[in-house]
């Protein structure tokens, strides 16, 4: 397995199918939006390629040594891609702190065990539950970081820088 990473733009047409099908309607930023992050260079948006082969997709908005995995799908399952990625990812943004979120582990979730599951792939993979939780456009997100401890400040700085005050503001809210 050979892990790299392309400008996602020139993979258009399979960013667009596995993201689709990877995130939540509610958790979708518009592609034409982060498309034009990335060429103004305020974000990485990546399509993650096996010797050539589209395998997936990441994302990741930075400020100073913090790293926020934005989006991260893997096309390909059951083949180690998705720990061959985080460790692309981690070598990437070597002596960066990254943070992710994940949805809460709420019992009563209809995808509990999906979240369970998810969970215990990030600690395998070096990330640690943080000690508070984040909620934005009304869903609760357990946070989980490697490199570092990154606090709820330092989050929404670099969330707000990505998103713009107002909407971050706005998203916290909803």
């Amino acid at each position: 397995m050979k892990i790299q990473f392309a400008d996602a733009a020139k993979y258009q047409k399979e960013v667009k199918q596995l993201y689709k099908s990877a995130f939540p309607i509610l958790e979708q930023v518009p592609l034409f939006l982060l498309y034009r992050k990335a060429k103004q260079h305020k974000i990485d948006f990546l399509a993650v390629l096996d010797d050539g082969k589209f395998v997936g997709l990441a994302s990741a908005a930075m400020q100073g040594d913090v790293v926020i995995l934005l989006y991260l799908a893997i096309a390909v399952r059951g083949k180690g891609y998705g720990s061959a990625v985080l460790q692309a990812v981690q070598k990437k943004y070597a002596g960066k702190r990254i943070i992710l979120n994940i949805e809460e582990m709420d019992e009563q979730a209809a995808n509990y065990a999906q979240r369970v599951k998810r969970k215990a792939f990030y600690q395998k993979n070096g990330f640690e539950i943080l000690d508070y939780k984040v909620r934005e456009v009304s869903t609760t997100y357990d946070m989980m970081s490697c490199g570092g401890y990154v606090s709820k400040t330092e989050y929404e700085e670099v969330m707000a820088l990505y998103t713009g005050k107002v909407l971050y503001f706005i998203m916290k809210k909803i």
